[in-house]
């Protein structure tokens, strides 16, 4: 028998929307799905899927990143399609012959779009940590003017 494999991929919680309710058109109950929202700056082979959605059948609470982030196994062996609404020049969805919001598809496995949200979250905690540094530097800098003022 194959052995199942899971990649998870972790999101902060405000990329992650749980427990959405439908009804089902055939039978009528009520259900609900998972969608989770790539961050920006999510590149797969040179494409920024940030943005592009998807709709995960488990969502947990993140073991090891803590309350604020959520784990989201994946069948490593599965592909993940990721959808996102194509947008006309005026900011209003794009719509078929049918009148249904045109998608743009993009599949990619697992492990490659762990690999790329990873990658994504390095770049942008290296630009914060950087934007920090620089506003105490600035601050540093200021200061010493701020004390000499004051000392005249």
């Amino acid at each position: 028998m194959e052995e199942r494999k899971n990649v998870y991929l972790s999101l902060h919680k405000s990329f992650v929307r749980e427990g959405i309710e439908y009804t089902d058109r055939a039978t009528g109950e009520t259900r609900t799905f998972n969608s989770a929202t790539l961050p920006k700056g999510t590149v797969v082979d040179g494409v920024d899927v940030g943005g592009y959605e998807f709709s995960p059948m488990f969502v947990n609470e993140s073991r090891f990143k803590g309350a604020d982030f959520r784990d989201i196994p994946l069948l490593a062996n599965r592909e993940v399609w990721l959808r996102k609404t194509v947008m006309g020049p005026d900011g209003q969805p794009e719509l078929d012959e049918d009148g249904r919001a045109v998608k743009d598809t993009v599949k990619v496995m697992p492990a490659q779009l762990k690999e790329a949200v990873d990658a994504g979250r390095s770049r942008y905690l290296a630009e914060r940590a950087e934007h920090a540094r620089q506003a105490s530097r600035a601050a540093e800098h200021e200061a010493p003017r701020a004390q000499r003022s004051v000392e005249r």
